[in-house]
């Protein structure tokens, strides 16, 4: 069930708030509590030449960001180094095509991948990312002609992610940037704040 809307501020109380960040009380708080968009004006960069990575709020337990999607990009087919992974979208839907990993060799940086799930991730639809399944993209089709902004909670915070690449069967390591931290363009990182 959706409950009312709530201020970014506020959303992030709530989540300091829950003492074990169990997987489970995580996604229902997320479910009950759809972001009100207008608050995130502060974090609402977006570039043509890829999406866009937020920081909104990091401690130790987790750290949230607003992805910001222009009408046709997608992130690379990716992991979350183990980590606990949920995308709500308060503006826009996407599309999060999961993976399975039929092979993988470390020690010659291969892999092969079979597209399995696909799923669709709505202001009423949040996602938790399979921990069984954790290799996936995520797709702001062009064919909808909207930019959208998806909220991402990963528990703990890292700082690199696996890229694999199906044309290639090989995959590699990719470090993390922000495009903005706390409201605050990186230096040298594309990005425009929307009109």
């Amino acid at each position: 069930m959706i409950g009312m809307t709530v201020g970014i501020d506020d959303f992030v109380g709530g989540l300091k708030g829950i003492r074990e960040f169990h997987p489970r009380k995580v996604f229902d708080y997320i479910k009950t509590h759809p972001v009100e968009p207008q608050t995130l004006k502060p974090y609402l960069l977006f570039s043509r030449a890829s999406y866009t990575r937020n920081l909104i709020f990091k401690n130790e337990t987790f750290e949230l960001l607003a992805i910001c999607w222009e009408v046709g990009q997608a992130s690379r087919i990716h992991n979350h180094r183990e980590q606990q992974c949920w995308m709500m979208v308060p503006m826009g839907k996407l599309k999060n095509q999961n993976y399975r990993v039929a092979a993988r060799d470390p020690k010659t940086m291969s892999c092969r991948l079979e597209p399995s799930t696909e799923l669709l991730i709505t202001p009423a639809a949040p996602l938790e990312v399979d921990p069984k399944e954790p290799v996936h993209q995520v797709l702001n089709l062009a064919e909808w002609n909207e930019r959208a902004v998806s909220l991402h909670i990963y528990s703990r915070p890292f700082n690199s992610c696996e890229v694999y690449f199906l044309d290639k069967g090989t995959y590699c390591d990719v470090p993390l940037h922000y495009t903005s931290e706390y409201g605050q363009q990186v230096p040298g990182e594309p990005g425009e704040r929307p009109d």
